[in-house]
């Protein structure tokens, strides 16, 4: 009876150390990875701290241009210059690049930059999503930028806004290279889609338009249609940290590559701009192979 007293004593006790010895590791576990995040927290804060200071000091060096009168056409035409030398020898480049806004309000100064940069670099067709729709009810702002910013108009830019000036403007003869600029919004994309798909289901209700008529190239056909043949995105440059796409054309970025710009729109420069084309450029698609 004593001895397995004495059995059951030593039993407790080495259960008792096993629990105390495991409790010391999950303590030590938990401290271990409480240091590491506030390592991770403390080295991404220096990271934007430093990220600031570098854009703080280009702006120094230099210094933006303003819209209207205050425009500073040399700079324009410098950034422009300096676009073309830096992709000339860049064979890929994105015929259609479109601009995520995100959280950012519109800033049609350095918008109407971008299109000027876009322009310079070879890119045929620019869009401009804004999921809150204030760029598209404000399409006459980022017009007067870019009038402004060219007064000297060698440079055609085409709106899609304007679907029956574009027509006129593509048959004059001393137009040699173009860009078309799309103002993008929730209707343009997943409500477009949504839309889409009720007008065909009605049609296959009213019968005039059969299930076995509905594929994948049908629904390319409509949509590119509803564009006006713009062709699907091949790069999309976002701002900040999170890569949202905020309801942006949802079937056709299938295939579009997404790189961020900058943290915010104002800080973004054309030295950004072309960064974010080599990364382009570097990029392989697989295509599921």
């Amino acid at each position: 009876m004593q001895t397995l007293i004495r059995s059951n004593s030593c039993a407790m006790k080495s259960l008792e150390n096993t629990n105390t010895s495991g409790t010391v590791g999950s303590m030590l576990i938990s401290a271990i990875w409480l240091l590491l995040h506030a390592v991770f927290t403390w080295v991404e804060y220096g990271m934007r701290l430093a990220r600031r200071c570098r854009n703080g000091l280009q702006h120094l060096l230099h210094p933006p241009s303003i819209c209207s009168s205050g425009m500073e056409l040399d700079r324009l035409e410098k950034d422009q210059q300096y676009v073309r030398a830096q992709l000339r020898s860049v064979s890929k480049i994105p015929r259609h690049l479109v601009v995520l806004l995100g959280p950012d309000q519109p800033d049609y100064r350095r918008l109407s930059q971008l299109i000027f940069w876009s322009y310079a670099s070879g890119i045929k067709y620019v869009s401009f999503y804004d999921h809150n729709g204030t760029i598209k009810r404000n399409y006459d702002q980022i017009e007067r930028c870019v009038c402004d910013a060219s007064p000297n108009k060698t440079i055609h830019i085409r709106w899609a806004h304007r679907n029956s000036q574009t027509e006129n403007e593509e048959s004059t003869p001393y137009r040699s290279r173009s860009i078309l600029v799309s103002l993008l919004a929730p209707e343009d994309g997943k409500q477009g889609l949504v839309k889409l798909s009720r007008t065909i289901g009605e049609q296959v209700r009213q019968r005039s338009l059969t299930l076995t008529d509905v594929n994948i190239d049908f629904l390319d056909g409509r949509l590119q249609a509803s564009s006006g043949y713009v062709p699907d995105p091949d790069l999309a440059l976002y701002f900040g940290d999170i890569c949202s796409t905020y309801g942006l054309l949802p079937w056709q970025i299938r295939l579009t590559e997404f790189i961020q710009l900058d943290r915010c729109l104002q800080d973004s420069t054309v030295q950004h701009f072309v960064s974010c084309l080599f990364r382009y450029a570097k990029c392989e698609q697989r295509l599921g192979t």
